[in-house]
């Protein structure tokens, strides 16, 4: 797997699935600049919040094939590991899909993500081990620095402001 940072602007991401895991995913996803759609016939507690805090839009039905067609990133996150299946082989060749059940199944590994200011950290043990990958992700964050950080933001304003300058 080859490690990448997504540029999700103005693209439609798919949830399938409205469980913790899902629920998580989303949380992950619903900063980003994009259009998120969930599509679930019933959803946990904290998927509703999520999809409240993010302003998401739901759709309570089982997912299909018109679920897909439009997405440029699918999560399968369902709680039937069939139906994930289903989903990442219905998937065109060109969508990216995360499957949570068999990771291997999709061609995206969604990374634990440490972020502070400028700075973004992706964490992942290729599916082996969530649990290991929050561990070695809360070790990375606690190293660290806010004056790293600052430094880097920083840095950042200065070379906005010099290519501002050489254009």
């Amino acid at each position: 797997m080859l490690p990448v940072h997504l540029d999700l602007t103005n693209k439609q991401v798919l949830i399938a699935g409205g469980g913790p895991v899902a629920a998580r995913r989303a949380n992950a996803l619903g900063a980003e600049p994009c259009s998120i759609t969930v599509v679930s016939p019933h959803i946990c507690d904290e998927m509703a919040h999520v999809i409240e805090t993010y302003e998401l839009n739901w759709k309570e039905k089982k997912v299909g094939a018109e679920d897909l067609k439009d997405a440029f990133f699918i999560v399968a996150a369902t709680n039937d590991p069939v139906v994930n299946e289903w989903i990442t082989h219905t998937a065109q060749p060109h969508q990216l899909v995360n499957c949570v059940s068999q990771s291997e199944l999709g061609n995206v590994i969604m990374p634990k993500v440490v972020k502070a200011g400028k700075v973004t950290i992706s964490v992942s043990t290729s599916g082996a081990s969530p649990a290991r990958t929050k561990q070695l992700a809360a070790a990375i964050e606690n190293l660290l620095e806010q004056e790293d950080v600052d430094a880097l933001d920083a840095l950042y304003m200065e070379r906005k402001t010099q290519q501002r300058k050489s254009r």
